[in-house]
């Protein structure tokens, strides 16, 4: 399969994030990093460099500057590459998908995070070594773009057992793909932090009329013949709702974080409004 519009992709994405200002990751521990928490009496084994003057003078008490920690981020990105990537109106999922995990790499590497991506189908496809150089996040998209997602199945056990058992260390992981099936991935969340990002078209949750069609499913490739009228669009709209109500919950039960991307729609400004900041 050849690759999708790569080098547009890889600047499109690194102008996103590098054209804007953002600064690195804190934490709520206090420690002796650049972002400022408060100012606080001074005790023993304190820094002395970070008494501040000023302020003890006023109350007459020693008082100290002190600053939130500088912490490291584990960013794994778990990409689903099933068959039904393979679709796209505007742009092909796997392609949105792709620049998806763009944006969350180089936001990684410009946070002086690790980012590391596997790739599943029916069985780990690809991984990568974390890593915080651009080369990495590089090398993971083109690989990510080479992998045909056709007549794949996703094998949900297997992205548990990785996400369980592989990343050892409580990491952000980003999970991508179009769900379209409950994930069970409730133990996952119990050890690692999980944002959900679904790339979906517009299409596939609302079906124009355009009448007879012969549609071939891209997992097993069979074939078939469907009308796409009103009383068909008007009942599936309806069983897809009321299963994105059902995935939503799960996700809120679970706490897990999540987002649709729409092929037609910008994904770093679609992140940034469910991140705040990347």
């Amino acid at each position: 399969m050849q690759t999708l519009r790569y080098d547009a992709l890889i600047a499109r994405a690194k102008k996103s994030v590098f054209g804007e200002t953002a600064g690195n990751n804190t934490s709520l521990k206090e420690g002796d990093g650049y972002d400022f928490a408060q100012i606080r009496p001074y005790m023993y084994g304190d820094n002395v460099r970070r008494i501040d003057w000023k302020s003890s003078a006023k109350t007459g008490e020693i008082q100290l500057r002190s600053f939130f920690e500088e912490k490291e981020i584990n960013v794994h990105v778990v990409a689903q590459m099933n068959g039904s990537m393979h679709f796209g109106i505007k742009r092909m999922k796997q392609e949105v998908m792709a620049e998806v995990v763009a944006i969350i790499g180089f936001s990684a590497v410009k946070n002086s995070d690790n980012f590391s991506l596997c790739i599943f189908g029916e069985k780990l496809l690809w991984s990568s070594t974390p890593s915080k150089k651009e080369a990495g996040v590089r090398r993971a998209v083109k690989e990510l773009l080479s992998i045909s997602p056709i007549g794949r199945k996703l094998n949900e056990d297997s992205i548990k057992h990785y996400a369980l058992n592989q990343i050892k260390k409580r990491s952000l992981l980003f999970i991508v793909g179009d769900f379209f099936e409950i994930p069970h991935i409730e133990a996952v969340a119990k050890k690692h932090e999980i944002v959900i990002v679904k790339i979906r078209d517009k299409f596939e949750e609302k079906p124009l009329h355009v009448g007879s069609v012969m549609v071939v499913d891209p997992q097993t490739l069979k074939s078939e013949k469907i009308t796409l009228n009103s009383d068909f669009i008007d009942s599936y709209t309806k069983r897809q709702k009321q299963f994105e109500k059902e995935l939503g919950g799960y996700f809120k039960k679970n706490n897990m974080r999540n987002i649709t991307v729409y092929t037609d729609e910008n994904p770093y400004i679609k992140l940034c409004s469910m991140m705040g900041r990347i």
